[in-house]
């Protein structure tokens, strides 16, 4: 798959089949979006590509809104190039972009600059300045006009719910981390480097890989059973652990950190980047009248993952 950050793309990706959001989380319905594309680029034997725009218009507004990116550009990347497109187009999402009115969008990027045959969307996509184009001036347009093809896909729900990446957020932040998982149809996951700790949890003898991953992560304070992927060049295996969010409020910390106990792995591993997936909620963070008390929590947690049968289908 081809990445390019600007609309200017070679000749051999004109006429192609595009597929346009933000994807963030690239979850069950911006799924639906990507395999419509696929399918129709497939019958109509067109190459096949996808817009997206970083940084998320959200974050660039941040103040507005209660938000986190569930997938940071390079995370995102990966998932799409797993669908076999043929290219990406990664637009910087900045003030002069925000300028760009919805018909010029349409008239001089998509038809001008693209030259696409093919637009698909999901139903609530937006687009131009002040967001003055959705699903319907698109659909019109390309109606009135016989220059563009358009396909929306429709709204998905799961149990009652309309699939979202904000629905998924809201999961995260009330420590439902399996029907986050669900939406994704995979499990969530943070990526850091391991830093250097005070080593607190060494002294009462449980190691942890610290990580700083409160930049993109506002998931529930609290105990959680994950699966661990170290780099290569250190082993192929996945490993079983669990991993701690918060503030430790027993030695009276503010900064939230990920703190992940490794099952049966004891090697220094300062300044690697580790992958962490989250399988199951534990308990919330609390603060303990002493460290002793602490540690036999912190014994009767990993017994509990150990013991319910967690990691066997993970």
């Amino acid at each position: 798959m081809k990445v390019y950050r600007t609309f200017t793309i070679p000749k051999k990706f004109n006429n192609s089949v595009i597929a346009i959001g933000n994807f963030d989380g690239f979850h069950l319905g911006h799924q639906e979006v990507i395999n419509a594309a696929k399918k129709i680029s497939l019958n109509l034997k067109k190459k096949v590509g996808v817009i997206t725009f970083e940084p998320h218009p959200k974050s660039f507004f941040q103040q507005k809104y209660d938000f986190f990116r569930l997938t940071p550009f390079h995370m995102k990347y990966e998932l799409l190039k797993k669908e076999k497109l043929d290219f990406m187009l990664n637009i910087k999402f900045n003030k002069n972009f925000m300028k760009i009115s919805s018909i010029d969008f349409i008239e001089k990027i998509l038809l001008r600059d693209l030259k696409a045959s093919h637009i698909v969307t999901g139903f609530d996509f937006v687009f131009g300045n002040r967001q003055t184009g959705n699903v319907d001036v698109l659909r019109d347009f390309c109606k009135s006009s016989n220059k563009l093809q358009f396909t929306k896909i429709e709204e998905k729900k799961m149990d009652g719910s309309e699939v979202s990446s904000s629905l998924i957020r809201d999961f995260l932040r009330d420590g439902k981390i399996e029907k986050a998982n669900k939406i994704l149809t995979r499990k969530w996951t943070v990526i850091g480097r391991v830093l250097k700790g005070e080593k607190k949890a060494r002294e009462i003898g449980f190691k942890t890989a610290n990580m700083s991953v409160s930049s993109y992560c506002e998931i529930c304070y609290g105990v959680y059973a994950v699966l661990v992927q170290l780099p290569k060049e250190i082993s192929n295996k996945k490993f079983y652990g669990i991993a701690n969010y918060g503030v430790k409020p027993t030695f009276m910390k503010k900064t939230p950190i990920l703190e992940v106990h490794i099952f049966k792995f004891d090697e220094e591993i300062y300044g690697k980047k580790i992958k962490v997936s989250f399988l199951k909620f534990i308990r919330k963070e609390k603060r303990f009248e002493s460290v002793e008390k602490l540690k036999d929590q912190i014994i009767k947690d990993i017994k509990l993952v150990k013991k319910n049968g967690i990691f066997k289908n993970n």
